[in-house]
């Protein structure tokens, strides 16, 4: 019982150590609430590890160790679990998870407001009313989009910078899951046929230059790394490895910060992209902004590491392609309203001094089978 005792007691310190630096810690700089806050927030997290068996531990320890490279199984906790934290309020138990483990901004102490979170595919607990996956590396923010904030005003001309002095990409009910089921000359088409046929293709691109053969997907997700591998997927250094070309110096540091990249799944009438990497994903869709039957342009979504977004929607794809295209765009040439793009680390449009995806380092083009 001992070393029973002792091996689950370093578990719990281990798992506590990999939290975001400073959170739950009071500093002499602190109010004496700010330091109940935070001494109430460590205790509540105790709790709830010295909850989860010797099992629980290691495969939740093992998922922060990684940092999200290997997000590992599901860590289940019974729903009605209701953890006591600041001000008295009872938190969900996966709410609380992710809180300490991955974005102490989660929430207002306060308030208790957050941002709507949403399951990933690698979490097996999606249809379970028991139990509650706490695994926080099985949870995305999911990022609002129907109101794009400044600096993606395409009006907002005062704004322009450059790239690099962009806004920094932090992001914004009480939550419970919410679990559901560019416009360029360089557009191309997904094939399709009958059969066995992929949901879409992948192409990889360095700005004007395509780099290697277009990737199909056939499983329901895929994982995008850059020259890391972290488990099975696409990793863009073996395609670029095959490039008859010499990388510039700008595109070879965009690759090293592509690390864990995105995933890519879809998920009944919706295709979503998680970002876990590092930086920024900027995201361009015929179905985010209304379809081009409403406006000249896409506009240019900026999804910060950690959120979500469901980058294709095939039931309002239907819907718009009924619709003719907005007449400022016909000189464009051919418009693919079934492709999507995602730039990694930089940011293109009115507001950067990138205007068009082809100007940006690394970037991928997602070619969906149309819908019927």
């Amino acid at each position: 019982m001992f070393m029973f005792r002792s091996r689950k007691t370093a578990l719990v310190k281990r798992a506590w150590k990999s939290r975001k630096v400073g959170l739950g810690d009071a500093s002499h700089q602190e109010t004496s609430q700010q330091e109940a806050a935070a001494q109430q927030l460590k205790v509540a997290a105790f709790h709830l590890l010295r909850r989860l068996t010797e099992p629980q531990l290691e495969l939740l320890v093992a998922a922060l160790d990684s940092g999200g490279g290997d997000p590992g199984e599901c860590v289940l906790v019974p729903r009605e679990v209701g953890v006591e934290c600041v001000g008295g309020r009872s938190l969900p138990p996966h709410l609380l998870m992710v809180w300490v483990w991955r974005w102490p901004d989660l929430l207002s102490a306060s308030q208790y407001s957050a941002t709507p979170l949403q399951r990933l595919p690698s979490c097996a607990a999606r249809n379970d009313h028991v139990y509650v996956c706490a695994n926080p590396y099985h949870w995305a923010r999911l990022l609002q989009t129907e109101s794009p904030p400044p600096p993606y005003s395409r009006f907002s001309s005062d704004l322009l910078r450059p790239e690099d002095d962009a806004p920094s990409e932090d992001g914004d009910s009480i939550l419970e899951s919410q679990e559901t089921g560019g416009t360029n000359q360089f557009a191309t088409y997904a094939s399709h046929g009958t059969g066995s046929v992929p949901w879409c293709q992948v192409a990889y691109w360095e700005g004007r230059e395509r780099v290697g053969r277009l990737y199909p997907v056939c499983s329901s997700s895929l994982n995008i790394m850059g020259d890391t591998p972290h488990g099975d997927g696409l990793s863009l250094a073996s395609l670029a490895a095959h490039s008859p070309t010499s990388p510039s110096d700008q595109v070879k540091r965009t690759r090293e910060k592509i690390g864990l990249g995105l995933v890519l799944y879809q998920d009944g009438d919706r295709v979503w992209v998680y970002n876990r990497a590092e930086v920024p994903l900027f995201v361009t869709s015929p179905t985010l902004d209304g379809g081009l039957h409403v406006r000249s342009h896409f506009i240019v979504h900026k999804l910060p590491p950690g959120h979500i977004i469901t980058i294709f929607d095939y039931k309002k794809a239907r819907l718009y392609q009924k619709r003719p295209i907005h007449p400022d765009l016909l000189h464009e040439g051919p418009i693919d309203q079934n492709a999507v793009r995602v730039s990694f680390a930089k940011g293109w449009g009115p507001n950067y001094h990138r205007q068009e995806i082809t100007e940006c380092p690394c970037w991928l083009e997602i070619l969906l089978v149309p819908a019927r």
